[in-house]
């Protein structure tokens, strides 16, 4: 069954402090596809909102007014008669909708914003409602024109239940999706599963909400408001997802293809738990998962969930479904991470000795191919117990961190562990190891660069990161998604101009 999100009405937020602010607003939006609307978060504002003016600067867009309450996760801090006269006031200069906080809308408050121009609205900052059924019934049977329940996803399991939600309402009143880390999904999903409305931020760092994507990946990564047909799911599997850029490769790579397929990342606590259950649910709904890569900090329990940790492949990146929908879930493993390893590390010159910093499955590869290129190799992670078990298992050295004896000089730096993955993070080695002439690979990556990448480059060291280890290993998974010959510069190839950009980096190690 091909779904599809091309009803959806997409919403970019946006939370200005000025009126002036909001006013200069109108670039980002030229981005935006014609018909998508604009939600202005007036609880941001720090004066009080000039609406004609407002309405003026955006005249050819659907223009949402909302003020959000603290409770419910905004900054509004008035009483309700000053929310509505907000409400009403922008609805008067020609706004076309409003959005009213259920909870609140009560006693007849708000009776002078028409429904069909009310967006009846719940935010909950903190999980899944336990009565979230009885709440979204007595929503629905409320007169407004859209009805919008936010929830706090903390696992994939919460995403579950607001994508079934979602699903069984589809008549085109109902919104649910989740906020978070794990509520991503639910934003992408719920599109093609008939809500109104999709909410992305309008300027990128600015989002609205925990977990918010931008209004513009909504549109050109995962097809909402568009005519993009979905039959089947890829994911990514990880416990932070939301800085991935997995997405724009693999789903660009679908639509120059023509697959009818949809790569969604999808972010969890524990995947040997939430896996099967996740699976079964997106069955139900019409969407079944066919294939995924895996990251930090899954590589080895998806080895062991597929079996081939039995055949010694302790850690695996890419998990294919051998099971038909509907049916008990069969798993097969692939490693595309070894190929890109390889790739990088035979064009390390010097001393054979290397550092690989983590523990995990990404850290075992990577030694696992440095003792095969005949490197002496020095592992270094947080935890002893488990840095000590993964030395053992592969003939490496440990290096405690409370030891006072002094590194080797390598020539090769991997760093394997999610250090580099948030702002703030700090180095995960010292910054006298680095020097000019090694090879640093870097396996998390952001926006900018980690904070590895600056201090190594600044050192005069070649640096491979994360982007570059990703289209590395995203071509052998791309191949295996579709059954096409991909290479990184095909994935490259088939970005817009935006979103290729973010690739400005790797051409030096891509063959």
């Amino acid at each position: 069954m091909d779904l599809t999100a091309e009803k959806t009405l997409l919403v970019a937020s946006f939370a200005p402090a000025s009126n002036a602010e909001a006013m200069g607003s109108p670039a980002a939006l030229a981005d935006l596809p014609p018909n998508a609307a604009l939600e202005l978060r007036l609880d941001s504002m720090t004066e009080a909102p000039a609406f004609g003016a407002l309405r003026a600067c955006f005249e050819k867009r659907t223009l949402i007014a909302t003020v959000r309450s603290k409770a419910e996760g905004g900054a509004f801090r008035g009483s309700d008669e000053e929310e509505r006269d907000f409400l009403e006031g922008a609805l008067s200069a020609g706004f076309d909708l409003a959005d009213v906080e259920f909870r609140r809308d009560v006693g007849g408050r708000f009776a002078r914003i028409p429904p069909s121009e009310k967006i009846s609205s719940l935010h909950d900052p903190e999980g899944v409602p336990a009565d979230l059924d009885s709440v979204v019934a007595r929503m629905l049977a409320s007169p407004s024109r859209f009805v919008k329940v936010v929830a706090t996803a903390n696992d994939s399991g919460d995403a579950r239940r607001l994508l079934e939600l979602q699903a069984a309402n589809p008549g085109g009143r109902l919104t649910a999706f989740g906020m978070g880390e794990a509520g991503i999904a639910t934003r992408v999903l719920a599109p093609y599963l008939g809500a109104a409305l999709a909410y992305g931020a309008l300027v990128p760092g600015r989002a609205t909400a925990p977990g918010q994507l931008l209004a513009r990946d909504l549109a050109e990564i995962y097809g909402v408001g568009r005519a993009r047909k979905v039959s089947r799911l890829f994911a990514l599997l990880g416990g932070v997802v939301s800085h991935s850029l997995s997405p724009a490769l693999h789903n660009a790579n679908f639509e120059a293809l023509g697959q009818d397929a949809l790569y969604v990342p999808f972010a969890m606590r524990m995947l040997g738990r939430e896996l099967e259950p996740l699976v079964a649910s997106l069955d139900a709904l019409g969407l079944p998962l066919v294939g995924a890569s895996v990251t930090i900090p899954f590589k080895e329990e998806a080895a062991l969930l597929s079996g081939t940790a039995e055949d010694g492949e302790m850690a695996v990146n890419t998990l294919l479904r051998s099971s038909a929908p509907g049916q008990p879930l069969g798993l097969r493993a692939e490693n595309t991470d070894r190929a890109a390893f390889e790739a990088v590390i035979q064009s390390a010159k010097g001393s054979l000795v290397a550092i690989v910093l983590g523990a995990g499955g990404t850290a075992r590869i990577a030694v696992e191919i440095l003792r095969k290129w005949g490197f002496e190799v020095f592992l270094v992670n947080r935890g002893d117990q488990r840095g000590e078990a993964l030395a053992r298992a592969t003939g490496a050295h440990y290096l405690s961190k409370k030891s006072s004896a002094p590194w080797p000089k390598p020539s090769v730096l991997i760093n394997a562990t999610p250090l580099g993955l948030r702002e703030g993070d700090s180095l995960p080695c010292e910054q006298n190891i680095l020097r000019s002439g090694m090879l640093v690979i870097d396996a998390p990556y952001r926006a900018g660069g980690t904070e590895l990448v600056r201090a190594a480059r600044a050192a005069g060291a070649r640096v491979v990161d994360g982007q570059t280890l990703l289209l590395l290993q995203a071509a052998g998974q791309a191949r295996l998604f579709t059954g096409r010959d991909t290479s990184p510069r095909d994935l490259l190839a088939r970005l817009g101009p935006r979103l290729r950009s973010l690739f400005s980096s790797v051409e030096e190690f891509l063959p």
